[in-house]
């Protein structure tokens, strides 16, 4: 019996590149890890505690580090296939890296790969790239996000995996299952709309007009960028979400970059030590970030 283990990103791009590869090996069970780039490293050791056997490991949606990379080793095969813009930064034998950052998802370099033909690509391409324009893709985006909004920890990743599952043959009709659910979320949804229209900071820097949303709680980053483009300021070349949390007592801020001007919003996620694409993408920084450091850092970056 072959072992297999996934981990990919908990958006629907990675949530559907799970489903690709297991529409692949024909429903075969999975070790399933829906993690984040910024805790790849530590999910990837994580899952080697107690296994005296590995076998194979895929890495679908996440750019990595060399840190991550060497985790990885510890695998028997990897294939790691992504679609951010990033280089590894060293090649092993045992490690197949399948990068294109020119996909519209991961999940279309998935499909590539494997051979895989499905109806999800065309969503997946859909959400990741914030383009919704089908029922079935706002359906599942929705799903996805009351998902990801009611539970959390193993309760999270076991959910997620099940509608992996659930829909990897194309079939959508099982996201009625989640209705209730879904319409719970969305009265929240509204109420982070409203946030959004009364706290949003609007600034000027040099020539770059910056909107900048702070909250302590997790929120979907496409509902902010999407409210913004009603403000009466809009567009905006550069649109900072600040998520301040603590993680065993330290003080984390995620930063998540988007922008309505085609401005290479990847060029200030790498200042912050993150990545992404280039009108899209996001950092972790294991500090107390404020409004004064990212107006400064833009004006450097920028200018």
């Amino acid at each position: 019996m072959r072992l297999r283990t996934v981990m990919t990103h908990m958006d629907a791009d990675g949530l559907i590149s799970l489903a690709l590869f297991m529409k692949h090996i024909g429903g075969a069970r999975v070790r399933a890890y829906f993690t984040s780039p910024v805790q790849l490293r530590d999910t990837i050791c994580r899952s080697v505690i107690g296994k005296k056997t590995l076998g194979e490991l895929y890495i679908f949606d996440m750019a990595g580090e060399h840190r991550a990379l060497f985790a990885a080793a510890m695998y028997d095969w990897v294939v790691w296939i992504d679609h951010h813009r990033w280089e590894p930064e060293m090649k092993l034998p045992h490690i197949e890296m399948v990068i294109d950052p020119d996909a519209m998802s991961a999940a279309a370099v998935v499909s590539k790969y494997f051979g895989v033909d499905s109806p999800l690509v065309s969503i997946a391409n859909e959400i990741d790239t914030n383009s919704v324009k089908s029922e079935d893709a706002e359906k599942l985006r929705m799903t996805i996000g009351a998902i990801r909004w009611r539970y959390s920890g193993r309760e999270l990743n076991s959910r997620l995996y099940s509608l992996s599952r659930e829909i990897m043959n194309g079939d959508l009709s099982v996201l009625e299952n989640y209705s209730e659910l879904v319409s719970e979320y969305e009265k929240w949804v509204e109420t982070i709309k409203q946030k959004v229209s009364k706290e949003i900071k609007v600034f000027n820097v040099g020539k770059i007009k910056v909107a900048i949303f702070e909250t302590l709680e997790s929120i979907p980053v496409y509902l902010v960028s999407n409210e913004l483009e009603n403000h009466k300021d809009a567009p905006f070349d550069l649109i900072i979400i600040m998520i301040h949390r603590l993680a065993r007592n330290t003080p984390i801020t995620k930063l998540e970059f988007r922008t309505h001007t085609n401005l290479n919003v990847l060029k200030i996620a790498r200042f912050y030590g993150g990545g992404g694409h280039i009108m899209a993408s996001g950092a972790t920084v294991n500090d107390i970030v404020t409004i004064p450091e990212l107006l400064r850092s833009i004006e450097i970056l920028y200018s």
